[in-house]
């Protein structure tokens, strides 16, 4: 009731049927074939499970009937690129067999092999031995690991890893060839070598001694059509074939269709080509519709052109959906490149095994056009926004640049000559002046060297916004113990106790966690300059995060004013107690957010100071 009308309309004339609807009716009646071919399967092993798979065995020129079945291949192998083979020379006599079911086990195997092979060749050859008839389907294709090929046979179980054109199937075909030549009496075997083919031998005995009495026909089948499940695996194969890995699809003609440059570019990945094809026909009239067939063509085509948005199915020969999502998310020109996932495993745990590889939606199947072009029309808005801001950040940086030019060298000039001058008046001309002049002209020169010292902090900071983190396993002990040594050498009348934990580790960039230990080093050396006993300690934690931290034990500071620590210029204590720019911790705390990780302190006044920082591994 659903195929017969479906071909009464495909192949009566009627003028009021379009032909975007002829092919839309066309796409349903491919996927009802689709869909009796499964039922089929499942009913059959059904019945042959509760010993109810009724058989009619009958004398049949099974030559003839066989090349017929594998000549239905035809044009699915031409149009990917393969030579069919087909040796079934006349045997001597007819064999009985149930036509139903040889019209199973031939459409199999032929599939099968088509949908491994690649390129090369599928030779389907039926000869006859002194008590049997042997039927062979070999090819060229990717082969079977040895350490699989004692499950070939097994319901459900899949090649793990095997490139093939589509990853389409139950799972349960060789399974069921199996049984339905045990039927016959006969036997089927496998011969495989991963890279270079596989074989299948399927052997029939003669006559019908061996076959249920109650069973057996002597009048001969008469050839006419094959069944709609041998017409449907044929269908099947030509699908999973497509001219091109990638291309441009439109719905409308370039005079009817919006001007591409102002149509968002939209890219479908899909192996079944009814659904590409189904879904790039939806998207023509509203986007500029790109389409590929797996994962590593849509990686062609996105290296071409970056298009604002990726529709891809999740099951995929070759690389799949979440694969390509991770290749996108791991390069910066894709790594924001909204990408829609679809499939038909459906449940909240796939869900987010789908968004956890870094995908923005996951769409299950079946799902009505409506939903689909709501969340296609949404990304892509989100992502035209996203670009916005992208493009204003940059305009941003781009003038923090210039600022940073300016301050650079237009400060610097001015600065390099008050500080210059100052300093020759200092030399030349100190004993004409009296002790407040000699004392202001002093605080001249410390006032522009501090400025120097504040121009290269906030500098440093800025550089800090966009500084590329390149990881190393960088010896933390080591650079703590540098910093020490050279506070030691520039300050050598402080008498300072450092005790740095040996073996520090961490996978960081070893230049900008240098200026996070100079920083919190120099603080703790800086804060204790008035303590009796001065100590600092560098170590590391192990809580519910394992975390590196700098201890002192030097003026500290009061917990409520914490929140204002990492901020520029925030200070705690005055700057007559102790001098300083206010941009170090600042700094700090971008390198360590840079890194993906976190800073906080604890303190009390009077009672010292603890920094710590964790630097978590790279994920990415």
């Amino acid at each position: 009731m659903i195929l017969s009308p479906l071909e009464d309309l495909l192949t009566v004339s009627n003028e009021g049927l379009s032909e975007p609807h002829r092919a839309r009716i066309k796409i349903v009646h491919d996927n009802a074939l689709r869909l009796l071919k499964l039922v089929n399967t499942l009913l059959d092993f059904a019945r042959i499970e509760a010993g109810r798979m009724r058989a009619n065995y009958a004398p049949l020129d099974l030559s003839t009937h066989t090349a017929e079945l594998a000549a239905m291949f035809h044009s699915a192998t031409e149009k990917g690129g393969l030579a069919l083979r087909i040796d079934c020379a006349p045997l001597s006599e007819r064999v009985w067999v149930d036509r139903e079911m040889w019209e199973k086990i031939v459409p199999n195997l032929v599939s099968n092999a088509f949908k491994f092979t690649l390129s090369g060749e599928i030779a389907v050859r039926l000869r006859e031995e002194q008590s049997n008839v042997v039927l062979e389907v070999s090819d060229t294709g990717v082969g079977i690991p040895e350490s699989a090929l004692s499950r070939i046979f097994e319901r459900f179980h899949r090649v793990e890893g095997s490139k093939g054109r589509t990853h389409e199937g139950t799972g349960i075909g060789l399974s069921l060839v199996r049984e339905l030549v045990r039927l016959h009496g006969g036997d089927v075997s496998v011969q495989s070598e991963l890279g270079k083919g596989t074989s299948f031998r399927v052997v029939i005995p003669k006559g019908f001694a061996h076959l249920p009495p109650d069973a057996v026909s002597h009048e001969s089948v008469q050839h006419g059509s094959h069944t709609l499940d041998a017409a449907a695996h044929a269908a099947d194969a030509s699908r999973w074939v497509s001219d091109t890995i990638y291309e441009e699809r439109s719905a409308h003609p370039p005079q009817v269709a919006v001007a591409s440059s102002a149509r968002a570019h939209v890219l479908v990945v899909d192996d079944n080509a009814t659904l590409r094809e189904y879904i790039a026909n939806l998207l023509g009239p509203i986007y500029r519709v790109t389409v590929a067939v797996d994962g590593a063509a849509a990686l062609v085509a996105i290296a071409q052109e970056l298009p604002d948005l990726v529709v891809s199915d999740v099951m995929m020969p070759n690389l799949d959906g979440f694969g390509l999502v991770r290749a996108l998310r791991a390069e910066p020109e894709t790594a924001a490149l909204p990408v829609i996932l679809l499939s038909a495993r459906a449940g909240e745990e796939s869900s987010v095994e789908g968004l956890s590889t870094g995908a923005d939606d996951y769409l299950v199947k079946p799902f009505s056009a409506r939903e689909l072009l709501a969340r296609v029309r949404t990304h892509v808005e989100l992502a035209r926004v996203r670009r916005a801001w992208i493009t204003r950040l940059e305009q941003a940086n781009r003038e923090l640049d210039a600022f940073g030019y300016s301050v650079s060298h237009d400060l610097r000039a001015p600065l390099r000559a008050i500080a210059g001058f100052s300093q020759a008046i200092s030399e030349d001309y100190a004993d004409k002046l009296d002790a407040t002049g000699q004392d202001y002209l002093q605080r001249v020169i410390t006032g522009a060297k501090r400025m120097g010292e504040l121009i290269d902090a906030l500098l440093q900071l800025a550089r800090l916004a966009r500084a590329d983190v390149r990881r190393d396993t960088v010896d933390l002990s080591a650079s703590a113990n540098a910093v020490i040594s050279d506070l030691r050498q520039s300050d050598p009348s402080r008498a300072v106790s450092a005790n740095v934990e040996a073996g520090l580790v961490a996978n960081c960039d070893q230049a900008l966690v240098r200026i996070v230990l100079t920083n919190l080093i120099g603080n703790a050396w800086k804060f204790t300059a008035r303590t009796g006993h001065p100590r600092i300690d560098v170590g590391r934690i192990a809580n519910t995060e394992p975390a590196f931290f700098v201890r002192d034990n030097g003026a500290g500071f009061d917990m409520e004013y914490a929140g204002r620590l990492f901020s520029p210029f925030q200070r705690l204590h005055a700057a007559s107690d102790f001098d300083g720019t206010g941009i170090g911790l600042a700094t700090v705390q971008r390198v360590i957010t840079r890194h993906g990780g976190r800073i906080w302190a604890e303190a009390a006044p009077g009672e010292g100071a603890t920094f710590y920082f964790t630097l978590p591994e790279d994920n990415a």
